[in-house]
């Protein structure tokens, strides 16, 4: 395969340097890699998008919704996640709660005792191979997720989702689906790759300087509407979800399966009409649960 520079790649777009480097360092350039200080990209690598153009298709009149802050800051000061963490048996707990809700969302039905089984290293007989895979995979994920501290970018993001899917899809899990997302912002339908792009956009230049609960909130929404990949979206959300959140020192939310239908009323409110007041609340009150059940062990 032959490869171009930066500056190359930059003429045959139509972009700055500039542009080119941050569009590979953010993992938007297909088959770029880094060699020491520079990139090189595949000469037959297709233009990237630039997310910059999906400005007017988003909904500016977005209201994200507000926050306890002087409440969680006590809760953040009683309790902040470190390494411990991962050994943590109410931690586990979470992921677990958190698991069966999210698939229960998705219309499927595993009950905690057989994710608890899966956990500890037992065979479900009526369970596919493929389910005991991501319930691994998950768990697996949610443990590193706390190292986290760097902001997401679109590369990372389908690195998670590759993870995600490791051993059950190596090959379509590293491209998002065709076709248009979900749910379309503004009555405009827009592809996922470049809506993706637009929602990452979003936060790299004004949701990551609100409170990371309410940036968190606002991603794992737009993920949803988005709905990126023709399978298990929804636990891609809450893990970009939950990334956001530690690495702002904050717990990932404990959704129960009793809340469900709170998450979908909440969800269409925010699509259809731009107010995420309840769903951030919503969110808020499933990292409040998270805190009691780290203090109650």
């Amino acid at each position: 395969m032959k490869y171009i520079s930066i500056t190359e790649a930059a003429q045959k777009w139509g972009m700055s340097d500039r542009r080119i480097r941050y569009l590979c360092t953010a993992g938007r350039v297909d088959g770029a890699i880094k060699l020491g200080w520079t990139w090189t990209i595949p000469s037959d690598a297709p233009r990237p998008t630039d997310g910059r153009h999906m400005r007017k298709y988003r909904n500016t009149d977005i209201r994200p919704g507000t926050v306890d802050v002087d409440y969680l800051k006590k809760l953040q000061d009683h309790f902040h996640p470190d390494t411990s963490l991962k050994e943590s048996k109410a931690y586990q707990k979470i992921i677990l709660r958190s698991f069966v809700s999210l698939m229960a969302i998705a219309g499927e039905k595993v009950s905690e005792r057989d994710v608890r089984a899966v956990y500890s290293g037992k065979i479900v007989p009526s369970m596919p191979l493929e389910l005991h895979l991501i319930i691994l995979n998950f768990r697996s994920l949610m443990l590193s997720l706390v190292d986290m501290t760097d902001q997401w970018n679109l590369k990372d993001m389908k690195n998670v989702y590759v993870r995600l899917m490791q051993g059950i899809d190596d090959i379509a899990a590293s491209s998002f689906r065709s076709g248009l997302s979900r749910f379309p912002a503004r009555e405009t339908h827009v592809k996922v790759p470049d809506d993706m792009e637009g929602a990452v956009l979003l936060y790299e230049t004004q949701w990551r300087r609100m409170h990371g609960l309410v940036s968190a909130s606002l991603l794992y929404a737009e993920i949803l509407r988005i709905e990126p990949y023709e399978e298990y979206s929804g636990l891609f959300a809450y893990l970009i979800l939950a990334g956001e959140l530690l690495r702002n020192g904050i717990l990932p939310p404990c959704f129960e399966p009793d809340s469900i239908d709170e998450e979908k009323a909440a969800f269409s409110l925010a699509i259809k009409q731009g107010n995420y007041s309840l769903f951030t609340s919503y969110v808020e009150r499933a990292v409040h649960s998270s805190y009691k059940e780290i203090e109650n062990v």
